[in-house]
């Protein structure tokens, strides 16, 4: 069975670049527009990882990450915050209180983004995209 990765961003060419770059990598993708979808489909459906991007309607990044982290079943799930607030955004304080995974600014590079879920998901040895 492939990791099962949900990438959850507003902006469809993100979407379309990280899901592409993890497909190719051996990865499951499903896709979500905001925060709440992601959150529904999650208590339903646990995935390996999330990818979220910070800003979004309905339900922000951080938002999901709390509720994410809030549940026995979903609370260890590796999270890899995106933002494009780069400097304004404090990432050592929502890392230690969200237990994000990894923080990314945009713009970002897909390929390390693939080596960070990865390295979050403990396949650094597989040979991927």
């Amino acid at each position: 069975m492939n990791h099962l990765i949900y990438i959850c961003d507003d902006d469809s060419h993100i979407v379309r670049a990280i899901s592409m770059k993890l497909r190719k990598g051996g990865f499951d993708v499903e896709c979500f527009p905001d925060g709440f979808e992601c959150w529904e489909k999650s208590q339903q459906q646990a995935p390996h990882m999330i990818i979220t991007d910070l800003q979004m309607p309905r339900m922000n990044g951080l938002e999901l990450c709390e509720k994410i982290r809030a549940l026995e079943t979903t609370r260890l799930i590796p999270i890899t915050l995106l933002t494009g607030k780069g400097f304004e955004f404090d990432h050592d304080e929502y890392m230690q209180t969200l237990k994000i995974t990894n923080v990314m600014v945009k713009p970002f590079s897909p390929k390390k983004l693939l080596m960070q879920v990865q390295e979050s998901l403990n396949l650094t040895n597989d040979v991927i995209g």
